[in-house]
């Protein structure tokens, strides 16, 4: 019974264990599943959450894009709103560089303290310990920050050692931060017979590593007479250079026969007696020193001739300037025989007594020509786009003429709608220098009331200009009055001012700043609304007409570079980029520089 009863405690045991375990998995199994619900359940809820996040950002995101978008376009259209802004940046970096500077130095946190802190450091210590001048430590709590060394028991303090002997020269190596005035100094010498002693051309450009000779004390005193006599004759110089008089040149040409430049004589107006040498620079990297030169000129460009000349006292004489023009041969009046039409609007037709046999750049000229109302005594052409179209017309007597035709975008009225022989591009052709936007605009101007080409080279000749690009609307007046041409300064005000200007066959010149006026927006080459540079200067520009819905003005604008090497050109292969720009009204009046124009009457 003993073991019966045994066995069945042991049985019961065993069955009671799997009984709880079979339990404990029933729990662990239903914890499992609703755990991977409840996991399931978070992972939606992330998902979905995760989604809202990202539409809202994408929102934001779309919002800033349009507001920085609307703020650029302020900025860039808006002069005063970008002079506006330049200011608060300015002022922004400014007061953060200071704030920056007061904190290195004044700020508690840096190592070790702070400046003042560290001075008052070295003092204490310096105190405690009486130490001299060469044992002075600048020193954090607990490790040397740095080691100050001096001149030994030396009041001063600074380049060199004066403890060297003075008896002799000596070799002294320059220092790291180290001036020639500075050395000189602490050496009681005066720094430009330092820099004489060891013939130093240039104080400011003396080197870390360069080994001066400091000179003894008895050969200071022994050169001292030398030195001063030498800067006594150099002194003279530099009063005779800054006292240069003044001398006129003048210069008379002859052609060396087609294509083959020309052979300019040039001469002194009035020269003085006693001169003795001279110096011209002809222009082109040669020089004579003849008195009376001649020179021949072939490649087309302007060149800047000038002289310089000497007497017999030593006397400096400077002349003048005078530009020779070359022209390039297909931009000259005598060998070009291009007419020039303006047609206002893409709907008015291109009427000839002849045959259009060619159209520049379009193999196929029903591409851009409708012939359709031609019949067998004229030629009647309407274009199927705007732009500028070369045409070859064989006339009744088999003579080919070239036409460099205008086809205005847009209803415009244009001063020069009647003229066939303005030639716009000529005038600034071949500048031969930058920023000769105003001399080219008054070239323009004497073109425009004489009918005859007058050079840039001309124009600035007689201002005196020296290359700068500095002109004012007095000078421009003064060239074109002397040319005999009856331009006035008047104001402008409103829109209305210009387009009586141009309703009276007159051109208007005006200065503004280019950044006012927007960018075009595709290939300047066709598409012509809107400046094709990208600076912001003030920019001389001649108004040469206007659009019949007042929201243009008709732009020439002569770009401030050299034209000689503008490989631009438009559809007719001869007019330059700046022929025939429009630039939105509002733009241009807001962006001028002076409430003025300078008016020029037709011929």
């Amino acid at each position: 019974m003993g073991g019966l009863y045994s066995h069945q405690k042991v049985a019961k045991r065993r069955y009671l264990s799997r009984l709880n375990t079979r339990q404990d998995n029933f729990k662990l199994e239903g914890i499992s599943v609703l755990g991977g619900k409840i996991l399931r359940s978070f992972k939606k809820s992330l998902s979905a959450a995760g989604g809202i996040l990202m539409l809202v950002g994408l929102k934001i995101l779309l919002i800033l894009k349009d507001f920085f978008i609307r703020i650029s376009e302020i900025i860039r259209y808006n002069p005063l709103v970008r002079r506006v802004c330049l200011a608060v940046f300015t002022v922004a970096f400014i007061s953060g560089a200071v704030f920056l500077v007061y904190f290195a130095i004044a700020s508690p946190e840096l190592p070790p303290g702070n400046i003042y802190e560290s001075i008052d450091d070295m003092s204490e210590v310096h105190e405690r310990h009486n130490y001299s001048t060469s044992e002075v430590f600048l020193s954090s709590i607990g490790d040397d920050w740095a080691v100050l060394t001096s001149l030994g028991n030396s009041d001063e303090t600074g380049a060199g050692s004066l403890l060297q002997d003075r008896s002799i020269d000596f070799e002294y190596p320059v220092r790291p931060g180290e001036t020639l005035s500075e050395i000189a100094y602490h050496y009681g010498i005066q720094y430009d017979f330092l820099a004489w002693y060891n013939k130093i051309s240039n104080v400011d450009r003396i080197r870390f590593g360069t080994v001066l000779i400091i000179p003894s004390v008895e050969n200071i005193q022994i050169n001292e007479n030398e030195y001063q006599s030498q800067r006594a004759r150099q002194r003279a110089a530099e009063i005779a250079a800054r006292q240069a008089r003044s001398i006129e040149i003048t210069s008379s040409s002859r052609p060396n026969g087609v294509d083959s430049g020309i052979t300019v004589n040039f001469s002194i107006v009035n020269p003085p007696s006693n001169l003795r040498s001279y110096e011209w620079d002809l222009g082109d990297g040669r020089r004579s020193f003849l008195e009376n030169p001649s020179h021949e000129y072939a490649a087309p460009r302007t060149y800047t001739v000038r002289l310089t000349a000497q007497d017999s006292a030593g006397v400096i004489y400077r002349s003048n300037q005078i530009y020779i023009d070359i022209p390039y041969p297909s931009s000259t009046v005598e060998q070009s025989t291009i007419q020039f039409v303006t047609l206002s609007s893409p709907d008015e037709y291109f009427v000839v007594n002849g045959t259009i046999t060619r159209v520049s750049r379009y193999p196929d000229m029903e591409d851009v020509l409708d012939l359709s109302e031609s019949d067998r005594y004229l030629t009647k052409a309407r274009f199927k786009k705007s732009g500028y179209f070369g045409l070859t017309v064989l006339d009744r007597t088999g003579k080919e003429q070239f036409y460099s035709i205008f086809v205005s975008p847009i209803p415009t009225a244009h001063v020069d709608y009647l003229t066939t022989n303005s030639n716009w591009y000529r005038t600034q052709f071949n500048t031969g220098t930058p920023s000769n936007c105003g001399p080219a605009s008054a070239a323009m101007g004497i073109s425009w009331a004489t009918g005859r080409y007058f050079p840039v080279s001309g124009v600035r000749q007689a201002i005196g200009w020296q290359g700068d690009g500095g002109t004012s609307f007095d000078e421009l007046i003064r060239v074109m009055k002397s040319q005999n041409v009856n331009a006035s300064l008047q104001p402008l005000r409103t829109a209305q001012d210009i387009r009586n200007v141009i309703d009276s066959g007159s051109i208007a010149i005006i200065l503004f700043l280019t950044s006012g006026v927007r960018m075009s927006r595709q290939n300047p080459g066709t598409d012509l609304f809107g400046r094709y540079y990208n600076d912001s200067v003030g920019h001389y520009v001649v108004i040469k007409g206007y659009s019949l819905n007042g929201e243009y003005f008709v732009i020439h604008d002569p770009i401030p570079s050299d034209w000689s090497g503008n490989s631009f050109r438009y559809g007719d292969e001869i007019s330059m980029m700046g022929r025939n720009r429009y630039f939105l009204v509002d733009e241009v009046l807001r962006s001028l520089r002076r409430n003025e124009m300078i008016v020029v009457p037709g011929s």
